[in-house]
């Protein structure tokens, strides 16, 4: 009987320390090296097994400190993200531990069910020092309720957990630590201030200590949800912000092909110019007309008039750039999106891969340009050379990719969790496009490989008109 109580007990602490692990991984990403990843399985796992005795300091000091390093060096983020979320989940078990070990132990398993002799010398009670076996055993399978509590901590946080790729500032961070450091010094105070000469506690008449851990719990708690409050919070205005400036962008993009059109419309307007004009004066006004970009490139590149408009202006401002230009354009109809979002799609991925190219010679500018539409998807393909390629050795291999929905969120679609691409010159706008790709269910691809830099995404198209 011992043997299996030692044995479940062995199993609830491994188990409850991976389920603590995997709760701190929605709210941190922890390394993807397995050695880092087995060094926090086991800081979690002593984390989950520390017994903590009200009047016993040395447990809960000397685990705090192991604790928050061993988060240090095995998760990502900032500095003051990892010892947040490092002592929101330690004090979030110490303060269970605490009650578990003083509270409900005593509750399933009183003393005088072990025969133990309780009496009272002064103001403090004394435990019969020659039971501690058959306590120890009490403890043992008191343990075990802390199984189903790592088990509710970590279905909640799988449900409530913001996105992966949720971002806090270093300012809210701060926040978080100093709300965090008043129920971490209750929970300290209790368990080492307290003084008896002993680490035996009546339960009856020290309640106070139970209600101080009880409300360390719940802040602690709370503060775990706050967390998921203000990514979703800093996630929508992300979106205003990109819905903002991708509709100014638009906007923009509107009134330009408002201008080409009107240019293309006074067309016979301008030729009746030039009849009434001498030959000197007619020959400087036709060069004049001749460099316009309204009488120089087609409207027409597919049956999309946003697309158009993109495509029309953007390939203008390549050409003035020299940069080379190839397009396959297969899109036979209106898609069916908002125009903002489809203008911001073309329009960041155009102009990243436009900055991209003028950090390179003159003959090496070169874009191609891919989007089709049928057969339930849409897709838009745009590459450029890398003009990183030659400086780093990591060509050949994929650099990032990012993808729209986690499991979590789509059964039928799983994809990959979304992440931006350390580069410079497609940092925003790639945030942009990311952040429409995820809203459509779609998903977005971001690769070096040969030298050139490619973004590839798609979106679902549902009742489209196939091309005849």
């Amino acid at each position: 009987m011992k043997t299996l109580i030692k044995a479940l007990h062995f199993a609830a602490i491994l188990l409850s320390g991976w389920l603590v692990m995997r709760s701190m991984s929605h709210l941190i990403r922890i390394s993807e090296k397995r050695l880092r990843r087995f060094l926090l399985f086991f800081g979690c796992s002593i984390l989950a097994s520390m017994i903590i005795f009200i009047g016993d300091p040395f447990n809960i000091l000397a685990t705090t400190p192991v604790f928050l390093a061993i988060v240090l060096l095995t998760c990502e983020g900032s500095i003051w993200q990892r010892i947040t979320i490092a002592l929101m989940f330690s004090n979030t078990i110490f303060s269970f531990s605490a009650l578990r070990d003083n509270y409900i132990h005593d509750l399933l398993f009183p003393p005088e069910l072990y025969g133990v002799t309780v009496f009272i010398s002064g103001d403090s009670p004394i435990i019969d020092l020659f039971s501690e076996v058959s306590v120890q055993h009490g403890y043992s399978v008191s343990s075990l309720t802390t199984l189903p509590f790592a088990l509710v901590l970590y279905l909640c946080a799988k449900k409530f957990a913001p996105d992966k790729d949720y971002t806090l500032s270093d300012s809210m961070w701060r926040l978080l630590f100093l709300l965090t450091i008043t129920p971490l010094g209750i929970v300290l105070a209790v368990v080492t201030l307290f003084r008896s000469g002993n680490f035996y506690i009546d339960i009856f008449v020290h309640r106070e200590y139970g209600v101080l851990l009880l409300i360390s719990l719940f802040a602690i708690l709370s503060l775990l949800w706050c967390v998921t409050v203000l990514a979703k919070q800093r996630k929508l205005e992300q979106q205003n912000m990109f819905a903002e400036t991708n509709r100014k962008y638009y906007e923009a993009m509107e009134q330009q092909h408002f201008e080409v059109r009107r240019l293309k419309h006074d067309l016979a307007n301008h030729i009746q110019v030039l009849s009434a004009l001498s030959e000197e004066k007619r020959a400087a006004y036709a060069e004049e007309l001749s460099g316009n970009a309204a009488f120089s490139h087609s409207l027409s590149y597919c049956g999309d008039s946003t697309v158009n408009a993109v495509l029309t202006v953007k390939k203008s401002v390549m050409e003035r750039c020299h940069i080379r230009v190839n397009m396959e354009i297969e899109i036979p109809a209106q898609l069916p999106y908002d125009k903002t979002d489809l203008c911001a799609l073309y329009a960041n991925a155009l102009d990243n891969a436009t900055e991209a190219c003028m950090k390179l010679e003159e003959p090496q500018r070169e874009i191609c340009v891919k989007s089709k539409a049928g057969k339930g998807i849409f897709c838009l393909e745009v590459s450029n050379p890398d003009p990183d390629a030659g400086k780093s050795g990591s060509v050949n291999q994929t650099k990032k990719r990012a993808g729209s929905l986690s499991e979590k969120r789509s059964k039928h679609s799983p994809l990959l969790p979304t992440s931006k691409p350390d580069k410079p010159n497609h940092g925003f706008g790639l945030q942009s496009i990311q952040e429409i790709v995820k809203r459509y269910h779609g998903r977005l691809e971001v690769k070096t490989e040969s030298g050139m830099f490619d973004v590839f995404l798609y979106l679902p198209l549902p009742e489209y008109p196939m091309k005849s």
